[in-house]
């Protein structure tokens, strides 16, 4: 099981502009909260059972995950 902290890193090697995370039961999905954009640098979804990083589409298609909760990465989320 991946942590957060080790979940952003990865997130962050993979595109620099994340500032948001919205959290599942099985994966953290970073994005750019502010962002617009259609194609170009997507949401990084970091899956917590083995830290793979898959594509947002794969996620939404293939994950029964349940949304947890979401914070700007400003925030550091509360220990469980």
């Amino acid at each position: 099981m991946i942590t957060y902290e080790q979940a952003l890193k990865k997130a962050q090697k993979l595109n620099k502009s994340i500032n948001y995370c919205m959290e599942y039961t099985d994966a953290f999905v970073f994005s750019d909260k502010d962002s617009e954009e259609i194609g170009g640098n997507g949401p990084v979804v970091i899956m917590k059972k083995d830290g793979d990083a898959v594509n947002m589409a794969y996620y939404v298609n293939n994950s029964e995950g349940d949304y947890v909760k979401a914070y700007d990465l400003k925030e550091k989320p509360a220990k469980k």
